[in-house]
This record gives C-alpha cells, sequence and structure tokens, in this order.
C-alpha cells in the first residue's frame, strides 16, 4: 500500500535586502522568507535569494544573523538595533497571521503558546520544562543553537540577532492573543528566557 505524500502549504512571508559581506558595497540580493506548513502541523522558516532557488536556501538564525549584518553595514549601533527591532516585529506579525487563518492544524487549544513551542521546534531549541507561576509561564532555552550557525555561517552580529528573535517572539504571541505579555531574556544573556502572563490559561 502506498503511503500518500503529504502536501506542505508554502507562505511567502517577506523580503529583506542583503548587504556585501564586504561592508563597503552597496546591498547586493534581496532574500525571501518563507512558512510551510503540512497537515500535520509540522513547520519550517528558510530564507531563499529571491529567485535564486533551494541551493541559496538558510535557516532561521541565519537570516537574523544576515540581517544583522545589512543593518550594520550602513547604520550606527543604536539604529541597527531599531532597525533589527522592526524587523523581527514584522516578521512575528507575517508568522501570526499565518498561523491564524491559513494554518489552523498547527495550533492547539491555547494557540498563543502552541505556537512560541513551535517556533523552538523549528530552531532546534529545546526548552527546560516549562515553569508554571500563578499566571505566568516560563520557558528557559539553555543551550540555544544561535551560536553554532554564526560559527557556521561566519556571520558574527549575535546580539543583534538575539535581538530580533526576541522582536519575533514577542509580535508573534501579541498578535495571536492580544491579552498575552511576554518578556523576553536580555540580549546579553548566554540563554533564552521568555516569560508569558495572561489573566488566564483555562
Amino acid at each position: 500500500m502506498t503511503t500518500p505524500t503529504v502536501e506542505a502549504h508554502v507562505t511567502h512571508l517577506l523580503r529583506y535586502a542583503i548587504a556585501s559581506a564586504d561592508m563597503y558595497y552597496a546591498e547586493m540580493e534581496q532574500r525571501d522568507v518563507f512558512l510551510s506548513c503540512d497537515e500535520h502541523g509540522s513547520f519550517r522558516f528558510w530564507g531563499e535569494i529571491t529567485n535564486g532557488g533551494p541551493f541559496t536556501t538558510i535557516d532561521l538564525f541565519e537570516i537574523f544573523l544576515e540581517y544583522g549584518l545589512y543593518c550594520c553595514s550602513w547604520s550606527g549601533t543604536e539604529e541597527a538595533f531599531y532597525h533589527m527591532q522592526d524587523f523581527g516585529e514584522r516578521l512575528g506579525k507575517s508568522l501570526a497571521k499565518q498561523l491564524k487563518d491559513n494554518i489552523p492544524a498547527c495550533m492547539s487549544e491555547n494557540a498563543a503558546i502552541a505556537a512560541l513551542k513551535h517556533i523552538f521546534e523549528t530552531m532546534d531549541a529545546h526548552p527546560c520544562p516549562e515553569e508554571h507561576i500563578g499566571a505566568q509561564i516560563r520557558f528557559t532555552i539553555a543551550d540555544f543553537p544561535l551560536e553554532k550557525a554564526a560559527r557556521r555561517s561566519g556571520l558574527q552580529n549575535i546580539e543583534l540577532a538575539r535581538h530580533g528573535i526576541n522582536a519575533m517572539c514577542q509580535s508573534l504571541l501579541q498578535n495571536i492573543d492580544p491579552n498575552l505579555s511576554l518578556s523576553a531574556s536580555s540580549d546579553a544573556r548566554s540563554e533564552f528566557i521568555f516569560t508569558i502572563l495572561a489573566p488566564s490559561f483555562a
């Protein structure tokens, strides 16, 4: 008996400019960010050079590291963090829209928290058992793979990339459930800590 193929739904999330690693050239290319989700609720992110095809694929960490290079290539530190914040928020908003409106199979009863857990899975990040303290839920990820991605890719804007990932996660939760409040760890910490506060998780 032939096992039916699981078709993935692929959605374009956004497009961003890429700076040359030379740091003296103007932007050379653009990259598109995609989300795919199948009927079982498994999904992943990746980026491709516009019209470049699958051989230009990079993962979510490299997307943030690469955008960090772009920000630093033409702006100072404060402005680079501002633009990375905006990038993370736009990506989180676009992601939330797709998960809410087009891919309901990805969601469990608490859509926002389930979405955050799915994000962790796609990053190959494994949080410690979540802590429930009153109306708070805390996720701690001690071995976050961002630094491994930086070593692998040669892109070293780690602190800026962390800031963008925090902004994406905050935006994701806020756009799925405005009643949720997310506090993210400092960009200078070695681990990622997310604390979610809501009136009720019932």
